[in-house]
């Protein structure tokens, strides 16, 4: 993704761009949101993993990685942390939420967004979902 950027960057940067209107990241609501999400997460994710084994964590993380990275990278840093799932397991499993969220955004990007947005959108984070595929699919157990 950061090679990809960095072309982009190259690419456009003599175009104008204006910085859309931001929210205060410090809302109670953002904050209370964010903590009821991970709580979610962290029951399911033992859920799951008591119920299904391991391998339904990928289900979880796959879910949850749609809208959100934070909650479902906390709570597998800290099953791993505590010894719940193996390393292997938790990188693996944020990368899947990782994927999972790409292809949810890019989605809304493309479909909310200019024909230009969406091409462009679609050839970055198509390649990067492949990388993204291929690491998960192929690195060694």
């Amino acid at each position: 993704m950061i090679i990809l950027t960095a072309i982009l960057a190259i690419k456009h940067r003599k175009g104008s761009f204006k910085m859309q209107d931001q929210k205060n990241p410090a809302e109670l609501k953002s904050a209370v949101t964010f903590g009821l999400l991970y709580a979610v997460i962290s029951f399911l994710s033992a859920a799951v993993k008591d119920k299904f084994g391991s391998e339904g964590l990928y289900v979880v993380s796959i879910i949850s990685g749609l809208t959100d990275m934070d909650a479902i990278t906390l709570s597998t840093a800290k099953m791993t942390e505590q010894k719940a799932i193996d390393t292997s397991l938790g990188w693996r499993l944020i990368l899947a939420a990782f994927l999972s969220n790409l292809v949810f955004k890019g989605g809304i990007a493309m479909a909310l967004g200019s024909k230009d947005l969406g091409k462009t959108i679609g050839i970055l984070f198509g390649i990067a979902i492949m990388a993204g595929l291929a690491i998960l699919f192929i690195w060694p157990s």
